[in-house]
């Protein structure tokens, strides 16, 4: 009896045990099976994100490697803009000085236009002053020519009285003339003292009237109211003169190429001592012509003149 109670309780706690054990393992892998989902989805989401990620950081690459583009031609636009004030600068500098340069030459036409007013005033001055020039020319010309008729007819009188001279006075009683005696002191100063003199120079003209011809030597002679010399003589002389031999001092001579014409002639030497005050005559001669005197004086120094 005993044993066949037993029996169906044991049969019902396995059976029991059975269920537990399936609901057990139908509940595990329900839970295993979701888990699974669950984990796929977890491994399909961390893929999607790591997809996402590799997908931000190549963005995040070409993000930067703009930004350097960027950069770079961020760079290069800012010098470009600094170099376009640089020249904008420069033209307002330009235009400032093409301004300045207008404002002047607008200055300049101005002072033209003056310079030319006042020039054409001075030629109108200088046409009128040439129209009154012209005026005097001609008056000038008109006078010139009665002049020039004025002269020949003179110098005909000239001539005549030449040759009226010529046959009346003979030749040997005409002398040169226009005799002009000049004395220097050492500074080349004139001087009318005696013992200043440093240098003395005595010239003539000799007219053509003489009729001079030739080279021949002419002579200079220095005498004192005395006709005693006036300083030592070079050496003496003797001129054939007319009627007369006369032997002269000569203080100087030169050789003179006479032509026929009127011609002049110049002594310059240096005293060889201290002239003394007193009253001279200079004497001018050919080997046989007397050429004519001068006479000049030198007076004494004093304290204050």
């Amino acid at each position: 009896m005993t044993t066949t109670e037993r029996n169906p309780f044991s049969l019902a706690s396995a059976l029991a045990m059975l269920i537990i054990i399936g609901i057990s393992g139908g509940l595990y892998w329900n839970h295993n099976r979701v888990m699974t989902i669950r984990y796929d989805q977890v491994e399909q989401r961390a893929d999607s994100l790591l997809s996402v990620k590799l997908q931000l950081e190549g963005d995040i690459r070409s993000l930067v490697r703009q930004l350097e583009t960027t950069t770079d031609e961020n760079a290069y636009l800012t010098n470009r803009i600094d170099n376009l004030h640089q020249q904008l600068s420069e033209r307002d500098e330009a235009l400032a000085q093409l301004r300045q340069k207008a404002a002047n030459r607008n200055l300049t036409i101005q002072d033209f236009r003056q310079i030319m007013d006042k020039l054409t005033l001075q030629r109108d001055s200088l046409t009128n002053q040439m129209e009154a020039m012209r005026d005097k020319i001609g008056w000038i010309t008109k006078s010139n020519e009665l002049v020039l008729e004025q002269n020949k007819s003179l110098q005909k009188m000239v001539d005549d009285l030449h040759v009226n001279l010529s046959t009346k006075i003979p030749y040997s009683s005409m002398t040169g003339d226009a005799f002009l005696v000049k004395a220097a002191k050492s500074n080349r100063k004139e001087t009318a003292k005696a013992k200043k003199v440093r240098t003395l120079s005595i010239s003539l003209n000799v007219p053509a009237q003489l009729q001079l011809e030739g080279r021949q030597n002419v002579y200079l002679s220095l005498t004192n109211e005395q006709h005693k010399v006036m300083m030592p003589p070079l050496r003496t002389t003797t001129v054939t003169l007319p009627n007369i031999n006369e032997v002269i001092p000569i203080h100087a001579e030169q050789t003179v190429n006479f032509t026929g014409n009127s011609q002049r002639i110049s002594f310059q030497f240096e005293p060889g001592e201290t002239i003394k005050p007193g009253l001279y005559r200079a004497s001018v001669y050919t080997k046989d012509r007397y050429l004519g005197a001068v006479e000049f004086s030198f007076r004494d120094s004093f304290w204050f003149f």
